[in-house]
């Protein structure tokens, strides 16, 4: 019986597997025609779209021909203008050649001498373009010769180490003026250099001449004056500028001529330095030579290393009253400070460094420190002048 059930129950599952095949294969078979439907009118959709595109190319070429036209004809209309004008211009050109040609001989005298004076007024024009270029240079120089400065100073340090390693202390001083002496400075901006040296407070004592007032420009500039005669003329700088002008350049040299003494010397043998900016000038009430003190300074190598020399922004003249340096208020009128560094007339140093063994005063090796008023210790320090 149960037999029976079972094959009774296959052959309603084999009925029923054969009515989901057939609606199986119904629903493919609609499935099919519906997407062969959706294929046809994607086609004619894209058949619409085809024909609207080749439409609107067709319009497009048209307009593009209509405008291709349109230039054309606009390009041979300005080509016909354009040659009407240059008939116009050569018809203008030969009349006016031929009028050029009826007056030259009446004209060639009269063009010859406004040749000249042209001529004449184009050269004194570059001439005071020229001067005027001159002294701008000149001013750039004076400003830029802090920062222009060497760099290989510190190749001097064994030479100088050396001299004063034998123990004669002249011939250390005299190695650092030769060092400082060999540095290349723009012309009319070097001066003389003495040097001495105070081994017991490890201080080089140095004294440098400046420049005099002449050497900034008293003139902006020069222009050309259209005259009768024409001529180049001088414009005048002003006086406070051309005392700005100096005050700042003894400033910047003062600062180069600390900095390069540093520089040459070993830092294990020198540890500050006094100096002296002095010019050399005539009194003007007597007519005598005259050496006054404008800058004197006592700076250590630590204090002095503070300062950046390089910044473009740099005001030197701050720098020396940062240093506490003694500046002239007039360095242009020659108005004189103390000075931190005192010559005597003989290489050698007033104070108690010792004597040598011979009795004799050592060379630039005894120091004497006497308080001076507004400038604190004085060194008082005896350099002899050289014959050059």
């Amino acid at each position: 019986m149960a037999r029976r059930k079972s094959l009774a129950a296959q052959l309603v599952q084999a009925f029923r597997d054969n009515q989901k095949a057939k609606a199986a294969a119904v629903k493919r078979a609609e499935e099919e025609r519906a997407r062969r439907a959706r294929a046809a009118e994607r086609a004619a959709a894209e058949r619409v779209k085809e024909d609207a595109r080749r439409e609107r190319e067709q319009a497009q070429t048209w307009v593009r021909t209509q405008k291709e036209k349109q230039a054309l004809q606009s390009s041979e209309s300005r080509r016909a203008e354009q040659i009407v004008r240059d008939l116009e211009k050569r018809e203008a050109a030969r009349a006016r050649e031929a009028e050029q040609k009826r007056r030259a001989e009446e004209r060639e005298k009269a063009a010859a001498e406004r040749r000249a004076k042209q001529e004449r007024a184009e050269s004194l024009r570059r001439e005071a373009e020229v001067r005027t270029a001159e002294v701008a240079a000149l001013v750039e120089q004076l400003g830029t010769v802090l920062r222009e400065r060497p760099g290989d100073l510190n190749d001097h340090r064994p030479e100088v180490e050396r001299a004063l390693g034998d123990g004669d202390l002249e011939a250390f001083a005299l190695r650092v003026e030769g060092a400082l002496a060999r540095i290349e400075y723009p012309a009319g901006l070097v001066g003389a250099r003495r040097a001495g040296f105070a081994p017991e407070t490890r201080e080089l004592m140095l004294e440098t001449e400046l420049p005099a007032q002449t050497v900034v420009p008293s003139v902006l500039g020069y222009r050309f004056r259209a005259s009768a005669p024409p001529a180049v003329v001088p414009q005048p700088r002003k006086e406070a500028e051309c005392k700005a002008l100096y005050r700042d350049l003894i400033a910047r040299l003062a600062l180069r001529a600390i900095d390069e003494a540093f520089a040459v010397t070993p830092p294990a043998l020198v540890d500050s330095v006094a100096f002296n900016g002095i010019v050399r000038a005539k009194d003007r009430a007597t007519g005598k030579a005259i050496e006054p003190c404008l800058i004197g300074v006592r700076v250590s190598r630590e204090t002095f290393g503070e300062l950046v020399l390089d910044e473009p922004e740099l005001d030197p003249v701050r720098s020396l009253h940062y240093l506490n340096a003694v500046v002239s208020q007039h360095p242009y009128d020659l108005e004189p400070v103390p000075p931190v560094v005192h010559r005597r007339g003989a290489r050698e140093v007033e104070g108690a460094a010792g004597e040598r063994g011979d009795g004799s005063a050592p060379a630039v090796a005894r120091v004497d420190r006497r308080p001076a008023a507004g400038v604190g210790d004085r060194v008082v320090l005896s350099i002899p002048r050289r014959d050059t």
